[in-house]
């Protein structure tokens, strides 16, 4: 049965975007030869469920649809996609009992990008991984990695890994609420 996972990168002080938008401070910290785990979630993933941003983000980037079924979540019928990709608006609920029969049994579904998506999948119970990758920046504010959680949530550490660059990646099990 297919996992969902998610995961960002984030400054050291909660942030996933400046207050200007300008994400430089991620691409300055990212060394070219350090792995990151990209191919290996590349790999994993039969299927993406990204946020309208997110995906405009890439398309700026050059990228705009893949052989891996993209799901964007936006009310923006206008919004211009690429190959394999498909609008969608309703619940979330909904949308993952619709792609997991449809993804292959050693995939998994991958949640990319948008604190608030993140947010909205751990508050649904539909998130079973959570990969945080820290930045060693501090942004002083902006666009905060989670929304409002309404109850605690218990992690699990798999596993974690530091590179030279400053960058360590947590990666995390959901286990569900506690208290």
């Amino acid at each position: 049965m297919s996992t969902i996972f998610g995961g960002m990168a984030v400054s050291l002080d909660g942030y996933i975007r400046s207050e200007s938008g300008d994400l430089s401070w991620l691409n300055d910290a990212m060394a070219n030869n350090e792995d990151y785990g990209f191919e290996a979630t590349e790999r994993r993933t039969g299927a993406y469920v990204m946020g309208a941003n997110t995906y405009r983000e890439m398309a700026a980037m050059g990228g705009r649809g893949s052989a891996v079924p993209t799901y964007v979540l936006s009310h923006d019928e206008t919004l211009t996609t690429g190959r394999n990709t498909h609008l969608y608006s309703g619940d979330l609920r909904d949308l993952v009992a619709r792609i997991k029969p449809a993804v292959p049994e050693e995939k998994d579904i991958c949640v990319f990008g948008g604190g608030q998506l993140i947010t909205e999948f751990i508050e649904l119970g539909l998130l079973d991984e959570l990969a945080v990758a820290v930045v060693p920046v501090i942004l002083g504010g902006g666009v905060p990695f989670f929304g409002r959680i309404s109850e605690w949530k218990k992690l699990v550490l798999r596993e974690c890994r530091s590179f030279p660059s400053g960058i360590v990646l947590l990666d995390y099990q959901l286990t569900g609420p506690t208290g």
